[in-house]
């Protein structure tokens, strides 16, 4: 936690924390308010200061584990000098946080037909945060001398819908007709790095 943090953003940050960890190890439906009051040890009156209701909550929660999972992916980008390893490990890094908060991604998938307004904008940022890295990940390329691109951005964006494409395609033969199972996130990680490695290599051809 940061030291700078107001007591009020230290407050918001463990209720947070101890939401995320109820909500991603018990599910959304299975949760209260009072257990994560209880979690750390505060009223329900404050987690609804900062939450008007447990939707509102878990919105938050999906945005802090999507921020997090932003910043591992950016901290893996520093180290690497390939735009094809990049993607790989920022593919890898991103299915391992979906299978650590499994509940929390489901129940946002089962949401998708009557998603809140606020998880919308939420999933509207992490296309924008996604599009992003991809782009930082094919700049790698660049500034390695790999391949030469006119727009960076607009080749991370057809990269991106070609990789949705492919989850989108792998849920015809789930085995969970509801959401992939942790299985079926395997197959798609593994079909999204060959995918990805055709991409980038037909761009240094």
């Amino acid at each position: 936690m940061d030291n700078n943090n107001t007591p009020s953003d230290a407050k918001r940050q463990a209720i947070l924390e101890a939401a995320t960890r109820r909500f991603a190890h018990f599910g959304m439906a299975k949760t209260t308010m009072n257990e994560i009051a209880k979690d750390i040890s505060a009223s329900k009156a404050l987690l609804y200061y900062y939450f008007p209701n447990k939707h509102t909550l878990y919105a938050s929660v999906m945005e802090y584990v999507i921020d997090n999972m932003a910043r591992e992916v950016e901290e893996i980008l520093k180290d690497l000098e390939s735009s094809e390893e990049a993607m790989d490990a920022a593919l890898e890094k991103r299915v391992e946080i979906i299978n650590e908060y499994y509940n929390l991604f489901e129940y946002t998938y089962v949401l998708r037909k009557d998603v809140p307004e606020d998880m919308k904008t939420i999933l509207k940022n992490t296309f924008a945060k996604e599009l992003s890295q991809v782009a930082k990940i094919l700049e790698i390329g660049v500034n390695n001398q790999e391949y030469a691109l006119e727009n960076v951005e607009n080749t991370a964006r057809l990269l991106l819908y070609a990789l949705m494409g492919v989850r989108i395609a792998v849920l015809k033969d789930m085995s969970n007709p509801i959401f992939p199972s942790k299985e079926d996130f395997k197959k798609i990680l593994s079909h999204q790095k060959e995918l990805a490695r055709i991409f980038i290599q037909g761009l240094k051809a």
